[in-house]
């Protein structure tokens, strides 16, 4: 469970901690020139500015891969969240939203991923 903020009643999304031994790593991949190694270690430790700087320097198809797994992780619909809105909605096992989904979409749109960034934001709920 993650810490409520001081003094309000915010959750945060997401918390990350960069480690020394890390950053090591994504070191010795750079050094050793497999960019593509460091990038996918950044993205396995959510490192996502290392992850899409390095991903920048290879290709548009590993930027657009840094993007979508950040799009999942850090905007994605979790289980509590999840859970929350399929209970609300008339037709559950097709909802699936967090309030981020636009964010979700003009984000991929942003890092390239054209037509398809409506279509891997996630189902739309409407509750009537």
């Amino acid at each position: 469970m993650l810490p409520t903020v001081v003094g309000g009643n915010e959750t945060p999304v997401s918390v990350t901690t960069t480690l020394p031994s890390s950053l090591d790593k994504i070191q010795e991949f750079l050094v050793r020139g497999e960019r593509r190694q460091a990038y996918h270690y950044a993205l396995d430790e959510k490192l996502w500015p290392h992850a899409m700087i390095i991903a920048s320097s290879i290709d548009k198809e590993a930027w657009k891969e840094v993007v979508s797994e950040f799009l999942k992780v850090e905007l994605g619909v979790h289980d509590a969240v999840q859970h929350a809105t399929a209970s609300r909605s008339k037709n559950p096992s097709q909802c699936q939203t967090n309030g981020r989904e636009w964010l979700r979409v003009v984000y991929s749109l942003f890092s390239g991923q054209g037509p398809t960034a409506s279509k891997d934001s996630g189902s739309l709920c409407v509750y009537i």
